[in-house]
């Protein structure tokens, strides 16, 4: 009974204290050259008021998700990094929770693979990180470095990074040319 009881413990003790994909602010993330972007009012007409930031509101939902998916997520969670000398240059991470499973496969079947982001995955969570830090400096970090440190940091939550189909579009253009 004691082993039964101990076990109980130790499982609530883990769930209560394991970190949900939702929940984090990525204070132990700094992106070089960045800094979390301030909220302009394009972004509060829209719903985000403060960075990072979480809704399940399906009226915000629908306007930062596409329409087509945007009754199939239960939550969005975003920390959004920018440039502060050059609105070119942001990066950051959009978390997905999706209503199930079967809605984030739909999902993911109809994305394209692409060179400023990578996509990571974790039970129902999609999970989209991206870098247009552009400046190639010597001794700084560059775009790729801003998505290491971000894929190390979610798979250190235990999500996985999946390959998503190339973009045919891209390759029919280059091969035309």
């Amino acid at each position: 009974m004691k082993k039964i009881l101990l076990i109980i413990g130790f499982v609530c003790f883990q769930s209560f204290f394991a970190q949900n994909i939702m929940d984090f602010d990525l204070k132990n993330v700094t992106l070089q050259g960045m800094q979390p972007v301030k909220v302009n009012q394009e972004m509060k007409n829209i719903g985000i008021t403060h960075m990072p930031f979480v809704t399940d509101n399906p009226d915000v939902i629908s306007k930062i998700a596409n329409k087509e998916i945007a009754s199939k997520v239960k939550k969005i969670y975003s920390f959004i990094y920018d440039n502060p000398k050059d609105e070119l240059h942001d990066g950051g991470v959009f978390v997905y929770q999706f209503n199930s499973k079967k809605d984030l496969d739909n999902y993911l079947t109809k994305n394209f693979e692409q060179s400023n982001y990578r996509v990571l995955v974790k039970d129902v969570f999609y999970i989209r990180i991206w870098s247009d830090y552009g400046y190639q400096i010597k001794g700084q970090e560059t775009s790729d470095d801003h998505l290491n440190k971000l894929e190390k940091y979610y798979t250190n939550l235990g999500a996985k990074r999946i390959q998503l189909k190339p973009d045919q579009s891209i390759m029919e253009t280059s091969v035309a040319q």
